[in-house]
This record gives structure tokens, sequence and C-alpha cells, in this order.
């Protein structure tokens, strides 16, 4: 049993007895403590809004709007923190536009970061809602609305360890020719669209943010490559194999398009949208509706990434290669595929006999 010191006195408050208690990591009280917690955090955000209620939101120069400027990526980035920040305001009343996102100090983003576990957010979740909370105060400090130090408090704020292991699926070959096949006897464009969206994801392994970057003029078939912007609005090359030139070809001999935008959306009459890029939201739906429509087990187009990485690990290439194929900056990102490693495995562990 912990000792509490002398220096904490019978005369401590509940409330700094519960504070010394969490300094200790000793959860003696279980729900109790849990239930004070809560309270903790929704009194430290009501004590924070009543104190920066009387302020005038910034305008022009507001660090939410000057964080999302500073994005250099992918508009999939700067789409992904505008729905956090909104999600941040919402928590606590307010618009992105109104939130005193300069008025933001330690005790209050901790007091956000329990409401966000509260309300069952994952804790990679609430990784990425504390590294664009970390952006935005950034840019507070850097145009000289909020003080270095309170700045520095936040920025020293730890993210949540994380020891995952990867979720999803890897689909069989034999149920990517059945889902593009799925797609090929539905009538209309948008049939033919999908095949070659799920060919590209398949073939050449590339995230959703990725496959929606494509123009048509980045398609070189003698060479039987594709570019693409990934992470960090970097140019990346991929390789086609033959089946998913095939299918490429049928989409724009079905469609005619000679320049623009590879995958567009097509509305209920079949028509193909001009000035229009399918964004990554509507690659998600596609997959996932054609895998239900397929008849096969839930899949994401995540899963057809893990699908080209699994394939091609699972028939000797070595990672290296599968690394670079996959865009990953380190092949420990890689290693995450070998499901010939967990085999491997599993037979060593067979051996032990008790």
């Amino acid at each position: 049993m912990r000792v509490v010191p002398r220096a904490i006195t019978l005369s401590c408050t509940i409330t700094s007895l519960n504070v010394y208690l969490r300094q200790l990591k000793q959860p003696l009280w279980g729900a109790a403590l849990m239930d004070t917690r809560k309270k903790t955090a929704n009194q430290e955000l009501a004590h924070w809004l009543t104190s920066v209620g009387a302020d005038t939101p910034l305008q022009h120069s507001n660090p939410a709007s000057l964080y999302l400027a500073s994005l250099q990526g992918s508009e999939a980035s700067r789409t992904t923190a505008r729905s956090v920040m909104k999600q941040i305001a919402i928590l606590c009343d307010h618009t992105p536009d109104s939130f005193p996102w300069h008025r933001l100090d330690r005790a209050t983003v901790l007091a956000l970061m329990e409401k966000l576990k509260q309300k069952g957010l994952s804790d990679n979740t609430r990784n990425l809602y504390l590294s664009i909370i970390k952006g935005v105060s950034r840019e507070a400090m850097l145009h000289q609305q909020m003080g270095d130090h309170q700045f520095g408090l936040i920025e020293k704020i730890r993210a949540i360890k994380l020891q995952r292991l990867a979720v999803g699926r890897a689909l069989h070959v034999d149920e990517i020719a059945a889902l593009i096949d799925h797609c090929l006897h539905d009538e209309g464009a948008a049939g033919v669209r999908d095949a070659a969206l799920l060919g590209i994801l398949f073939g050449c392994g590339p995230r959703r943010a990725e496959v929606v970057t494509i123009d048509i003029g980045k398609i070189n078939f003698s060479d039987r490559a594709i570019k693409v912007i990934g992470k960090g609005n970097k140019e990346r090359e991929l390789e086609m194999p033959p089946r998913t030139i095939d299918l490429v070809k049928t989409w724009l001999e079905e469609s005619g398009l000679q320049f623009g935008p590879l995958f567009r959306p097509v509305n209920r009459w079949n028509q193909i949208t001009e000035d229009r890029r399918l964004t990554a939201r509507g690659v998600y739906d596609i997959v996932t509706r054609r895998v239900k429509q397929a008849g096969l087990d839930k899949a994401s187009p995540h899963d057809m990434r893990r699908s080209f990485l699994t394939y091609l690990l699972d028939n000797g290439e070595d990672l290296a290669t599968a690394a670079d194929m996959a865009g990953h900056a380190s092949a420990d990102t890689t290693r995450r595929y070998l499901r010939h490693q967990k085999r491997r495995n599993r037979a060593a562990a067979d051996k032990i006999d008790f």
C-alpha cells in the first residue's frame, strides 16, 4: 500500500487528493475515480469557456485557418483537419471560426482529451486530435496570439503510445476477381469505372487519397506506370500489372475521357461528371458498396492495399521491394503484413510439447 507523504495533510480537499492519486497513477477507487475524472474534465472545460466567453473571435488571423493554410500535403489532410477542428469546436458549443483557439492552455487540452476518451474515441483518433490541436496552437504562437510558455506546455503533452495489431483483412485473389467481375457485369459507366478503380487498388496498392489524384496524362501505358501524389505532397510512380492495364483502358474507351481526372463521379442517369474528381470518401463508399453487392465479407479500400502487400510478400517478394511499391518510408510498416511469418511462428509454437 502506498503511503501518502506527510506534506499531504488532512486538510487536503478530495479534489487535491484525486489530483495526487492521478500523479501516482494509482486507480484506487476504480469507477469512483473515473467519475471524478469525468466531472473534473467537464468542470475544467466549463470554467475555461466562461473565462474566454467575452473574447472577440479572431477573424483574419484565426490560427485554425492559418494551420489549414500551412498544410502542404494532399487535400485529404486538410479535409481531415477541418473535420477534427469542427468536432472540437462542437464539443464546446462553438464553431471552428468562433472557437478561441489562441486561449487554449495545457489544462484545457487535457480536459478535451479526457472528454474525447469518454466519447469512446480510439487512442489513434485521440492522438490525431492532439496533433492538430498542437498544430493550431503552434500557429497561434508564431503569430504572437499565444505565449511561448503557454504553447510549450501544450507541446509537451504526450501522445498515447500505440501497440496495436493491424485491423482489417487481406482478400484472397479469387475474391478480388469475383469483385471485379461483378462490377463489369453491372450495366452503365459506373461498373466499368469501379472495375478499373478496384484493379488499381489491388494491382498497384495505392492509398485511397492517392488513387483520386491520378490524371489521365500521368498514365504511361508503354512504361506500365501511373504517377500519383502521395503523403507529404510527394509524387511517386506505381507499376501496373497487365490486368490493371486492361481495366483502365476499358474504362477510358467506355468513358471517352482523354484528359483530366481518371476517376470521376457518375450520376444516376449514367452521366460522367466532367469537372469533378472522385473524392477519397467516394472511393470508400464505392468499395464497401461493391463488396456488399458481391456478397463478400466486409472490406475497405485499405484492405485492397493490404491484399496487394500480402500477395506480394506471400509470393516471395522481398520486404524492401514491397515497401518501395507501397510507398512506405520504413520497411517496419510493411513488416506488419508478413502473413507467412505468422505461419512460421505458429509452426514453431506447435513444436513446443509438454
